[in-house]
């Protein structure tokens, strides 16, 4: 069947070569090499024959006509090496996944994800072939290496991620390992870091969120306190200060809903009733569901003081 389908292509092809314009010998010969990949599908070949056609003859629309279809070739097959290639990496399996990706970048060798990746790739996997463990440590490794590795990279919390695994297990060496890999390759996430030497990661970026929402920077607070509670989603004080960075935003719904995780974790916590109970008496509408900016939104201000990052800084 498949055979047939090639041949009505190749068919259709050389009927609409023939009704064009006259072909030199050397187009001929191109275009009888780039047919032969074709129909063995090798069509990364095939795609450099037809583009030697038409560098010699850009009128040559068959060549282009077939460029497309392999394109269409080489996307349906690479789908599932692809999707097994993700899935190595989902599974820590870093050695594994950096073969897959050799027989992947034939599909597509000026793909600019797949050329990143045999670099990154081949860095970690000389570091740890696989995730060799589930403790904490490991899963938050883990997360730091998908951030690094994924298609939309988050570097910066790749970098927090591979520190505080070192931080939960100093004595393993890959977590060094790779910090060391990343800094390599980005200098730029070293020379920008502020953290103190002695200070923990996650207690520098608390700080760092805690300075910001007295600077009313509180997008920027946000961003940091949701990097925080990706490695640690039952951090207390987070949760509290990422219900006052919301609060000031005027997101009443996504304060409150901080506060209630954060109460649910430390029930027996006085001040987070309290802050609460303010946002229910400032905003009771807007508490349960977003709601457009109006003056009630501009009282809240006032009532930032009983629920706001002030009394947190005796936490």
């Amino acid at each position: 069947m498949r055979a047939c389908l090639l041949i009505a292509i190749l068919s259709l092809c050389c009927a609409a070569r023939a009704a064009a314009q006259p072909e030199s010998s050397e187009v001929k010969g191109y275009y009888d090499k780039a047919f032969g990949f074709y129909v063995s599908g090798d069509y990364q070949k095939a795609i450099e024959y037809w583009n030697l056609v038409l560098q010699s003859d850009p009128r040559q629309t068959t060549a282009k006509n077939m460029i497309e279809e392999a394109r269409k070739k080489m996307a349906c097959s690479s789908v599932s090496l692809k999707s097994s290639f993700l899935r190595l990496l989902e599974k820590g399996r870093y050695a594994d996944a950096q073969l897959k990706l050799e027989e992947l970048l034939p599909t597509d060798p000026t793909n600019p994800y797949y050329l990143k990746m045999q670099g990154r790739l081949r860095r970690i996997s000389a570091i740890v072939a696989a995730r060799p463990a589930s403790s904490k440590a490991w899963k938050t490794a883990a997360e730091g290496i998908s951030s690094w590795l994924g298609e939309k990279e988050d570097l910066p919390f790749a970098y927090d991620a591979l520190r505080y695994a070192m931080e939960l297990a100093p004595h393993d060496r890959a977590f060094s390992g790779l910090v060391a890999a990343l800094e390599e390759e980005a200098p730029q996430l070293k020379l920008n870091d502020s953290k103190p030497e002695n200070t923990g990661i996650l207690e520098h970026k608390k700080k760092l969120a805690l300075d910001q929402i007295y600077d009313s920077k509180f997008y920027l607070a946000v961003k940091e306190l949701e990097g925080v509670l990706r490695l640690e989603p039952e951090d207390v004080i987070a949760l509290k200060r990422l219900g006052s960075a919301y609060l000031q935003l005027k997101d009443y719904r996504q304060a409150r809903s901080s506060w209630q995780r954060a109460l649910e974790i430390a029930p027996d916590d006085a001040q987070l009733k309290e802050y609460l109970e303010a946002l229910d008496k400032a905003a009771p509408a807007e508490a349960s569901q977003p709601q457009p900016r109006h003056r009630t939104a501009r009282r809240s201000k006032k009532k930032h003081r009983e629920a706001g990052p002030e009394t947190e800084s005796k936490n």
